[in-house]
């Protein structure tokens, strides 16, 4: 369970500071014109959907659930075995897209999703973290 909370505890910190970042920016127009926040935000992004599918990954196999053929598959079999509530799917499934085209496709990141991951979706990793610490009795845990 340890290296579950790390996992948890990095979600946590990603998304604080994407929520930083969604508090100094004025407009999506001062976003595309910093690069600097560019960054950030693709990084923090990136990191917070790989620890979340890393999360998956090992509630997936203390449990014995059956394996997923890809990362959105991850998302799927937790929601399957009651770990997370499916309407999560409506943004994990994307995300893990969104994942491969950060860390593989770069040249195709749409500034106008990262953007507005940002300023609307962070609370949906929160609830999938919520999700995952209740089903796993994780409360109250610490590192």
């Amino acid at each position: 369970m340890k290296s579950i909370l790390k996992k948890i505890l990095t979600v946590e910190e990603r998304v604080n500071r994407l929520r930083h970042l969604s508090q100094t920016m004025n407009s999506f127009e001062s976003y595309l014109s910093s690069a600097r926040d560019k960054d950030v935000a693709e990084r923090n992004i990136q990191v917070a959907i790989e620890s979340c599918l890393d999360i998956g990954k090992i509630l997936i196999a203390i449990h014995h659930l059956k394996e997923p053929s890809d990362n959105k598959g991850v998302f799927m079999v937790l929601a399957e075995s009651g770990i997370i509530e499916t309407t999560l799917l409506k943004f994990l499934i994307p995300m893990a897209g969104t994942r491969n085209i950060l860390v593989h496709g770069y040249d195709r990141i749409d500034d106008a999703l990262i953007y507005g991951i940002i300023q609307k979706h962070l609370s949906d990793f929160e609830n999938f973290i919520q999700q995952v610490r209740s089903h796993e009795s994780l409360d109250g845990v610490g590192p």
